[in-house]
């Protein structure tokens, strides 16, 4: 399948003043247009003195069917805009945690996010990055009416992966399973949508190589490699 990495990234400072105390960068997108995307940044406190970092989405302009979360000390839903948790960065220090997700279902469209980290104490300092996430194309490369199983996103994966499942319609009985490598089922997780991302849970999975693969009626019907790294 083919994968589109060269998206939009533009790094646009406060929306009201240029930021006194941060800078991005390593600021970029990766991922399958297919089913998910990630944007991701490098916060770094260039003042003197520690800060109490929030992030806010400011923009959620969305292509239909598209949807968007983001995680900072923790993962949150994507009702959720600012972020009600906050990372101590201290002078001179930085933070990579940052991630501005979007899934797009195999849905075809262009998507844009603005996010921006400020102070909690004054938060007219900031900086702001915006994404466009461009999934205009690749999706077209999935088989239409046929079972698909995309490969394992994040990975190698730490705390959870994610797949994009196509199902024929007529498909009742399918499921994930994830196996070590000596052919040991470690995980199975039911699919019960014909259109649907799938989200893993691997935090109880040792660090090593997995194998995964998408069964119909009790047969696989492809088999990819998934890496889970533990630090």
């Amino acid at each position: 399948m083919k994968k589109l990495y060269i998206l939009f990234v533009l790094v646009i400072g406060s929306l009201t003043a240029n930021s006194q105390s941060f800078t991005a960068t390593s600021v970029g997108i990766s991922g399958d247009p297919a089913f998910f995307m990630e944007g991701h940044a490098t916060i770094n406190n260039v003042s003197s003195t520690p800060k109490d970092v929030f992030v806010q989405r400011v923009v959620n302009d969305l292509t239909s069917g598209h949807s968007s979360y983001f995680c900072w000390v923790q993962c949150y839903s994507a009702q959720v805009s600012n972020s009600p948790d906050f990372i101590t960065i201290l002078p001179g220090g930085n933070t990579d945690v940052f991630r501005g997700d979007l899934e797009t279902n195999a849905i075809p469209g262009i998507s844009r996010n603005v996010y921006c980290f400020y102070d909690g104490n004054n938060p007219s300092d900031s900086i702001c990055i915006e994404y466009i996430f461009d999934a205009t194309t690749g999706i077209a490369d999935i088989p239409a009416g046929k079972n698909y199983i995309s490969k394992a996103y994040p990975n190698p994966a730490t705390e959870f992966t994610q797949f994009y499942i196509n199902l024929n319609k007529g498909v009742k009985n399918a499921q994930v399973k994830i196996f070590n490598m000596l052919g040991a089922e470690v995980k199975s997780v039911p699919v019960t949508d014909t259109r649907n991302s799938l989200k893993v849970n691997v935090s109880n999975l040792k660090g090593g190589i997995y194998f995964y693969s998408l069964f119909i009626d009790g047969k696989s019907t492809s088999t990819g490699k998934l890496m889970i790294s533990k630090n």
